[in-house]
């Protein structure tokens, strides 16, 4: 929903800029979405995982105006607590990564959410999305 905002608002400011719908294609693209998935009950990443968090990374470095939201999430398995902790470990993990590549930590916002919004299969919904967007 807020990437649909985001691109009509885009839309918008070009056509009060008198450019009609020939929004450059920065514009266009208000948001990017990578995704980082972690064994069962881990909080280490493995090189695929570390490939995704560097291209994160550098397509935040090529867009400072745009912001990061690295949201933690775990399976179902195990206890409510157990699993908000966990995301929340692979949350601070991930947006660590991020920060030492060089994006300030002042632009990464991070949250964990456990289990909430677990989806698929439960090696799905151990997962990191990281999100750069316009602010």
């Amino acid at each position: 929903m807020r990437r649909r905002i985001a691109i009509l608002t885009a839309a918008f400011a070009a056509l009060l800029a008198g450019s009609a719908m020939t929004a450059s294609p920065a514009a266009a693209q208000a948001e990017q979405k990578f995704i980082v998935f972690f064994h069962s009950w881990s909080g280490e990443m493995d090189l695929a995982a570390q490939d995704v968090v560097a291209a994160a990374a550098n397509y935040a470095r090529q867009n400072p105006a745009m912001r990061v939201e690295v949201v933690g999430y775990a399976s179902t398995t195990g206890s409510q607590k157990a699993n908000l902790y966990l995301s929340l470990l692979r949350a601070q993990l991930v947006s660590d990564r991020i920060a030492e590549a060089g994006i300030a930590p002042a632009r990464i916002a991070r949250v964990g959410e456990g289990s909430v919004n677990a989806v698929g299969s439960a090696e799905e919904a151990r997962r990191v999305e990281i999100v750069v967007r316009a602010p």
